[in-house]
């Protein structure tokens, strides 16, 4: 009958010595993740989330799961059969590790009979989409390598060593197979479809007299591999792929309406304290959602290719404001005043529009605007105007509008306006 055979080909006690031999890489991982996850309130966030926790739920599972928005894109291929095809191959090692681990001693076998060879199937095709994606993800990185600012170069080159980790499990899950195939060939052996021609491929060859020594070279390197891309999630780039799916959670992933309150002057009466924050001088002063926010960034680009500001010349860049906002969190620097050293310029801070198209091009639910509102109050709060823009407010608190005009003449106003651009538009 057929069956998993799964530690069949390497040396006795090896079963053992993977499980400690991955201690400490889980060790390292848990601590990352402990320090990158404590003290943002993500259930209270996810439960206040707009919709509350039933539309957190539908927005993870559109987004996170089935990949919706990045589906969308024009090169969105390459990730969803990244993503799927890992997904596929992570529940195929735990089915993998149950049917040994828990059935086996129990007398019985998951992966045995027709349900072996239909899953063995399965795998290898999902295997082949994720090779597939892989290759493709790597050659757009590298071409794009070349255009991207010199500042989101190290995050790319994270990215490059995550692909070829990745290809390198792929493609050596591949040859694991063959290998197993031409040590201890199997009557089923054309189930596995891209394993059993690989075997004949090493067969030609004439690696026999080496395929098992190559073998369990080849199982531990794979494992390595394996458990240094799961130990160094929380330290690099790769952090995205858990924080991305809880920050889609916590987001709407639209732009808001209107802008928040910074306080309630009702409130304030009544507890008889105005000593209030206006707006934000610092990572810290922001609340947690967004701090937690800037961890599932990217670095993409998105939000500028669609950015007017940044079209336009000016010194906005959404995209390079949120990794600044990030470094310095992510350097424990949060609590540094950014507007007393510029390193957020009122000039990038006035040049955004608030459009939201940034909102809505992000694929992880990141929303530089809702950076830019608070730090800008700080500007008004610190009286950093310059004459126009002292002018600009004055006009909108006394007249309601920004030209300073009387009310009756608003209307007049509005048809010169249309009137100009019909008459440029011709």
């Amino acid at each position: 009958m057929p069956v998993r055979d799964t530690f069949g080909l390497v040396p006795p006690g090896s079963e053992l010595a993977l499980d400690l031999f991955f201690v400490p890489f889980a060790m390292l991982f848990a601590f990352g993740m402990w320090r990158r996850m404590r003290g943002f309130g993500l259930w209270r966030a996810i439960v206040n989330s707009p919709g509350g926790i039933r539309s957190a739920i539908g927005r993870l599972g559109s987004n996170a799961l089935l990949q919706h928005r990045v589906a969308l894109r024009p090169r969105g291929w390459p990730h969803l059969a990244i993503f799927f095809g890992f997904l596929v191959l992570l529940s195929a090692t735990t089915i993998v590790a149950i049917d040994w681990d828990i059935a086996r001693p129990l007398g019985f076998r998951v992966l045995a009979g027709a349900r072996y060879l239909y899953f063995e199937v399965f795998v290898e095709a999902l295997a082949l989409a994720f090779v597939i994606g892989l290759l493709a993800a790597l050659a757009w990185r590298l071409v794009r390598l070349r255009r991207v600012a010199r500042d989101q170069r190290r995050i790319q080159y994270q990215f490059l060593i995550l692909i070829g980790g990745l290809l390198y499990m792929g493609l050596t899950g591949f040859l694991l197979e063959s290998l197993r195939l031409t040590i201890r060939p199997v009557p089923w052996a054309d189930w596995s479809f891209i394993g059993v021609r690989l075997a004949s491929a090493l067969s030609l060859i004439g690696i026999e007299h080496i395929a098992k020594s190559f073998y369990v070279v080849l199982w531990w390197s794979h494992a390595f591999v394996a458990f240094s891309l799961i130990a160094s999630l929380p330290y690099t780039a790769f952090l995205h792929a858990a924080a991305a799916p809880l920050n889609s959670m916590t987001q709407p992933g639209i732009p808001q309406r209107e802008l928040n309150a910074p306080f309630d002057l009702r409130t304030l009466m009544d507890a008889g304290d105005f000593d209030v924050k206006v707006g934000a001088a610092s990572v810290a002063d922001l609340d947690a959602g967004q701090r937690f926010a800037l961890q599932a960034c990217t670095n993409c680009g998105r939000c500028d290719e669609v950015c007017p500001a940044t079209a336009m010349g000016t010194a906005l860049s959404p995209r390079w404001l949120v990794q600044k906002l990030r470094a310095k969190m992510l350097s424990g620097s949060a609590t540094q005043d950014l507007l007393a050293t510029d390193i957020l310029a009122p000039a990038e801070l006035w040049a955004c529009t608030t459009c939201a198209a940034c909102v809505q091009a992000c694929p992880v639910f990141i929303r530089p605007v809702d950076y830019i509102i608070p730090f800008r109050r700080e500007l008004v709060a610190r009286q950093r105007l310059d004459k126009r823009q002292t002018e600009f407010l004055a006009n909108l608190s006394l007249s309601g509008n920004a030209y300073g005009l009387p009310a009756e003449r608003r209307n007049q106003l509005a048809a010169e306006l249309r009137s100009a651009a019909r008459s440029s538009e011709e």
